[in-house]
């Protein structure tokens, strides 16, 4: 997600298209939980009508559908449920991660991204997200296991030796449980610096989170671009952002 965001920002047109592959002060975000637009059993509209929107992130923020990553340098499936993000890219991984899970049995939502027209370290996040809404309790866990089995075999570091600048580099993440308004899974923070020789200005802070309730699973990737020796903070506030999103969602 982070190497297309820095893609991204040069251009308008591969701005928005991030990669796969979210709390403080968030411009947009009220300190007040919405009455829920929806509640279980969901269904594919009523999902997409609960996630993060625009106006969730603030002014200059538009949305967007992703219709296949195919440009991408870092390519998922748009049905797919993230796991391990930029560990197919990884030559000194030891045990086989699978970057993303295809859900069997259910009805994805698709992928959208809210997104600043350019992205920098002074812009707003790229938030990339979708659900899979499921006919059983059955499917839902069995998918759900599937996806924490391979976020659990996610390296705490690796490293990218070769391909795009934007991608290469060391990368260190961290996971821990979460559970907001009913919703349970797990938040994964993933941090990318560049070689010096590539980019010494900024890094990549993006945090991962997948969560379930009832029939529905939903993931949110939040990505901020930092200056160095700005401290990575996209852990609090995706958490923000989520609260909002899941009291929509019930």
């Amino acid at each position: 997600m982070r190497g297309a965001d820095r893609k991204a920002s040069r251009s308008r047109s591969t701005a928005i298209a991030a990669g796969l592959l979210a709390l403080g002060v968030l411009a947009g975000c009220s300190s007040e939980s919405p009455a829920p637009v929806t509640k279980p059993p969901y269904t594919v509209d009523s999902v997409r009508s609960g996630l993060v929107s625009p106006s969730d992130l603030g002014e200059g923020a538009i949305e967007i559908e992703d219709e296949g990553h195919s440009s991408h340098v870092i390519y998922t499936p748009p049905n797919s449920i993230p796991t391990c993000p930029y560990v197919q890219r990884s030559e000194t991984v030891e045990v086989a991660v699978e970057p993303a899970i295809e859900p069997v049995g259910g009805n994805p939502t698709g992928r959208t991204i809210v997104a600043p027209q350019k992205v920098g370290p002074s812009s707003l996040p790229v938030v990339t997200q979708g659900a899979v809404v499921f006919q059983s309790s059955s499917l839902v866990d069995d998918t759900m296991n599937k996806v924490v089995a391979e976020a659990d075999k996610c390296p705490a570091t690796f490293s990218v030796l070769g391909g795009p600048p934007t991608v290469v580099g060391e990368y260190k993440v961290g996971s821990r449980s979460i559970e907001i308004n009913g919703w349970k899974g797990f938040s994964q923070h993933l941090v990318h610096t560049s070689p010096p020789e590539v980019n010494t200005e900024t890094y990549d802070d993006l945090v991962t989170v997948v969560v379930r309730k009832a029939n529905a699973i939903i993931y949110v990737g939040y990505t901020q671009i930092k200056s160095v020796g700005k401290r990575a903070d996209s852990d609090e506030k995706v958490k923000a952002l989520m609260k909002t999103t899941l009291a929509r969602l019930g």
